[in-house]
């Protein structure tokens, strides 16, 4: 995803689990889910959890640099993930990339499983993007305004 943001702007809304409720796609996904954020809330060893009608989860935040934010996930306690949030700036945006990687341990069904967790997570990943995007450039006012097709506007404001 493309963000027309500074850095330090996104990287304080991923790496800060009291800002996730501003963009995270989750509660778009699924209504029933509610987030407990724990100590710390930012940076390397955030914590939060979640339970839901589809199940319980926890997210930790485990490396931050310039350029990455890693974190593990644990699904239903036998699910275990690993992630990133990369970031590449170029030509005075942000290139944010998200990857994801891990293990369906379900005897049999594994496959399956896996092909729908992937177009579950998918589709969620991208939700959070464009919403990561939006509130990150709401941040930035001239960024916003200057992504906006005003041009073209026969206002003479």
């Amino acid at each position: 995803m493309v963000i027309n943001a500074d850095t330090r702007t996104i990287k304080l809304l991923v790496s800060d689990f009291d800002q996730w409720h501003k963009w995270s796609p989750w509660q778009q996904v699924d209504t029933s889910i509610r987030f407990s954020v724990n100590e710390p809330s930012a940076g390397v060893g955030a914590h939060q959890s979640w339970v839901s009608k589809w199940g319980y989860g926890e997210m930790t935040i485990t490396s931050i640099n310039k350029d990455k934010i890693a974190f593990n996930l644990l699904l239903d306690n036998e699910h275990i993930v690993q992630g990133t949030l990369e970031f590449a700036q170029a030509n005075q945006v942000i290139m944010v990339t998200c990857h994801i990687e891990g293990q369906a341990t379900t005897l049999l069904i594994s496959g399956y499983m896996a092909m729908f967790y992937k177009y579950i997570l998918s589709n969620a990943v991208t939700l959070g993007l464009n919403n990561l995007k939006t509130v990150a450039q709401l941040y930035e006012p001239q960024a916003t305004t200057d992504s906006h097709d005003s041009k073209n506007s026969t206002s003479p404001n």
